[in-house]
């Protein structure tokens, strides 16, 4: 079985692009802390110092790098300092790395998870996502980029943050297209049995919702109750939000309803 090398295995994406995986190929994970599946390939290793990478691409028919750091992912909320910086050591400095080793061990396909709308992107954070995409797409090594909406478990923990405020502001028509992470997952495999070709079609959720059709959604899911204080949305604000849909792109089949009910409140 060809070997495919992943980055990111062991979050939200690389959990389920694993399980579709693990049948068919030899999966190999780079991770600061290794599981114990026996099934599985494990790196020790971390993407900021260069540790493992050597070991994680040599042999590897496919390199998958899923891993990115978002501070607002992490916290599930937006920070002042998100308007200035973004650490730049997993999506470039790591990127980087990967894409040399990835040459120098012969790696017949270089798959780079991105972001719907980076290529005009607003902050920081999407900045480094596009110079990221920008370094796979001059690097010695056959690619391909493939990039994602919002996913639903980011949304969800945006949402469980930002109504823990006694009133909520909220620029409710701003567009907002969540996808889920298995929906995406089955694409990525797809994009993996296809080979390099570049930059692939754009892959969103099956709807294109508002932001307040989305909240209305998530309250009535979790059963919360908070009082919402409808604010306008800036012109830039509501050019970003739609930059980072693709309606006419590749759309998944699991609804923000349909995951909200099979998915417990973190």
């Amino acid at each position: 079985m060809d070997t495919v090398a992943i980055t990111g295995g062991t979050g939200h994406l690389g959990r389920e692009l694993v399980r579709l995986l693990k049948p068919t190929h030899q999966v190999r994970i780079l991770t600061r802390r290794p599981g114990t599946d026996p099934e599985l390939e494990w790196v020790q290793g971390d993407l900021t110092t260069g540790q493992g990478v050597p070991e994680t691409v040599a042999g590897a028919h496919t390199l998958v790098h899923a891993a990115t750091f978002s501070p607002v992912a992490q916290r599930g909320f937006m920070h002042p300092v998100d308007f200035w910086r973004s650490p730049p050591d997993v999506d470039v400095d790591g990127t980087s790395r990967l894409l040399e080793a990835a040459a120098a061990a012969e790696v017949r396909h270089f798959l780079y998870v991105s972001i719907v709308g980076v290529d005009r992107p607003a902050m920081p954070y999407l900045r480094l996502k596009h110079t990221a995409e920008e370094l796979v797409s001059v690097a010695d090594v056959p690619w391909s980029i493939v990039r994602a909406t919002l996913f639903h478990w980011l949304l969800d923990r945006m949402l469980n943050r930002a109504t823990r405020l006694p009133v909520l502001p909220l620029p409710g028509a701003l567009p907002v297209q969540p996808v889920d992470t298995r929906d995406f997952a089955e694409y990525l495999a797809e994009c993996i049995r296809n080979g390099a070709v570049g930059r692939r079609e754009d892959y969103g959720g099956p709807e294109v919702l508002t932001l307040r059709e989305a909240l209305r959604a998530w309250q009535r899911a979790r059963g919360r109750d908070r009082r919402v204080f409808n604010v306008p949305a800036p012109k830039r604000l509501r050019r970003i939000a739609t930059d980072m849909t693709c309606p006419g792109g590749r759309r998944g089949k699991i609804t923000w309803d349909d995951w909200l009910h099979s998915h417990p409140a973190e």
